[in-house]
């Protein structure tokens, strides 16, 4: 049996600037989205970097009663690894970690996601920042509720 595909898959949940289906073709240009998918026990925050304060953005921030929504979106391993070079994952920047999701079926999905390792404090981020993630958000058909929560964390960052 032969396959087709000479490239193995991975799947990566995207929460915050990479819910903007633009922001996420520039760095994975065969990224194919799978669906939205709930994280329970985290919210979405904005921290600064323990390994260079001079850089900042989107993290996991546990919230035990909290359910995060995003996009889970399948790729090639190697634009998994262009991703993770980007985000300065070999830089101790972010880190991937591996979570488990839930889909509108009420299924778990095994994915994984970036997150800051080592958060130095909380980061203001610009608007140039944020407007992808609220720009993303509003694409898909996540919970009002939810939209309304992350518009409230960027008024609040």
């Amino acid at each position: 049996m032969t396959h087709s595909k000479t490239s193995k898959q991975a799947v990566y949940f995207a929460y915050g600037t990479l819910l903007d289906i633009n922001g996420m073709k520039k760095y994975c240009p065969s990224a194919q989205p799978l669906g939205v998918m709930s994280l329970k026990g985290y919210r979405m925050g904005f921290a600064l970097c323990g390994a260079d304060l001079s850089v900042g953005g989107c993290t996991l921030v546990e919230d035990p009663g909290n359910t995060m929504y995003g996009v889970l979106y399948s790729l090639p391993e190697k634009e998994l690894a262009d991703l993770d070079a980007a985000s300065g994952v070999d830089k101790g920047l972010w880190a991937t970690i591996n979570i488990t999701l839930t889909n509108d079926k009420g299924q778990k999905v095994p994915a994984n996601t970036l997150t800051i390792p080592d958060p130095a404090g909380p980061y203001q981020p610009p608007e140039t920042y944020t407007n992808p993630i609220l720009l993303g958000a509003r694409a898909w058909p996540l919970p009002p509720a939810y939209i309304k929560q992350l518009e409230d964390i960027i008024r609040k960052s």
